[in-house]
């Protein structure tokens, strides 16, 4: 069964890095509403066909007390699915239980997936927690587990988001940089591109916050996230993904998928889409628009085929905008506000309750 969080589409058409794109501006600003809101910091939203609403809660510095996942009720948040996977507490080894997740998503079948990097920022992960785990949506069950060993994701690396298409899972690995396979029909997983310099963050480009503010810590140190934002076209053919600091690249899933191919053969069918600004996440239509949480102007940004990028919405409510889901003509984009955490706010973390998430309407 295919399964698709975002309406996708192929982006043949897309403008590529021999062609400088336009950047047109519309400031028309549709009133943005509140979908919901938390106590925690929440980085991800998950939206049912049904419309049922899902928040995550990664555990960041300061931030180890939430709940790892949560439905959106009418009284409020409810860890979901409510047993021992939302039971971990610092010290557990969180072999069977959400430790830290990263992003929750829908693909428009019963299922709700969780990418769990298996340990709180700064902390490696035990043999086995980092995971992906997807819940039925109406009894809360564990239908499907994937453990990444030791060598699909090395030490050091930490799975960042997925998407699916067909029977393929695919994951970005932001703390080495690499994307990661998983076949539903077989259960084998495969890495590649791993370390390659053309998924690591580029040397010389920092991430920035709001109106381009460096991001470091207390001593000065700068964050370095590797591949992270993700997209897969509806024809399955093209894998987009990013660093938080661009630039845009796709790559043929048949390439990635041959294992004829080097890692070193298959850098060079890498292909640069665009220059982007810092962004938190990301979502494609049908059109073969590609939408992006755009940090540094808190804005949701278009990248149309044509390499047309365009301001869709920009509302200083939008702090740090990060993962966007397309759902029955809306546009949800959390505001974690993790620009102003300690590790990228000099060593203050800034944050403040309550956290929310936004939607706005949606139209190709």
């Amino acid at each position: 069964m295919q399964r698709r969080e975002f309406i996708a589409g192929g982006l043949a058409t897309l403008c590529l890095s021999r062609a400088a794109f336009a950047v047109a501006e519309s400031m028309v600003n549709p009133q943005l509403q509140v979908a919901a809101t938390s106590p925690w910091l929440a980085n991800g939203i998950a939206v049912s066909a049904g419309g049922a609403m899902f928040l995550n809660f990664p555990r960041f510095k300061g931030h180890e007390k939430s709940p790892a996942l949560a439905r959106v009720t009418e009284s409020g948040l409810l860890p979901f699915p409510g047993n021992h996977w939302n039971e971990w507490t610092p010290g557990d080894e969180g072999l069977n239980s959400l430790v830290n997740v990263n992003a929750c998503h829908h693909f428009g079948d019963s299922l709700l997936w969780a990418v769990d990097q298996g340990a709180p920022q700064g902390e490696q992960p035990s043999k086995g927690t980092a995971k992906l785990v997807a819940f039925n949506i109406a009894t809360g069950e564990a239908a499907s587990v994937i453990r990444f060993d030791e060598k699909a994701l090395p030490p050091g690396g930490a799975p960042n988001d997925l998407r699916i298409q067909g029977n393929s899972v695919y994951v970005t690995d932001s703390g080495l940089g690499g994307v990661i396979i998983h076949d539903l029909d077989t259960g084998k997983t495969i890495r590649r591109l791993s370390g390659s310099a053309l998924l690591r963050k580029p040397e010389g480009i920092d991430q920035k916050g709001y109106q381009g503010r460096i991001l470091e810590d207390k001593d000065g140190k700068r964050p370095a996230v590797h591949s992270d934002v993700i997209e897969a076209s509806l024809d399955g053919q093209w894998l987009y993904y990013a660093t938080p600091t661009g630039p845009l690249y796709r790559i043929r899933t048949a390439s990635l998928k041959d294992h004829r191919l080097s890692d070193k053969a298959l850098e060079g069918q890498i292909e640069k889409v665009a220059d982007i600004p810092s962004v938190g996440g990301s979502a494609i239509d049908a059109a073969g628009n590609i939408y992006l949480s755009n940090v540094e102007k808190r804005s949701v940004d278009k990248l149309e085929p044509d390499g047309t990028l365009k301001t869709l919405i920009q509302d200083e409510k939008l702090i740090t905008p990060d993962a966007l889901v397309i759902s029955d003509g809306w546009i949800y984009v959390p505001a974690p506000q993790i620009e102003y955490l300690a590790d990228n706010n000099k060593g203050k973390d800034a944050t403040h309750g309550p956290w929310s998430v936004y939607r706005f309407p949606y139209s190709t």
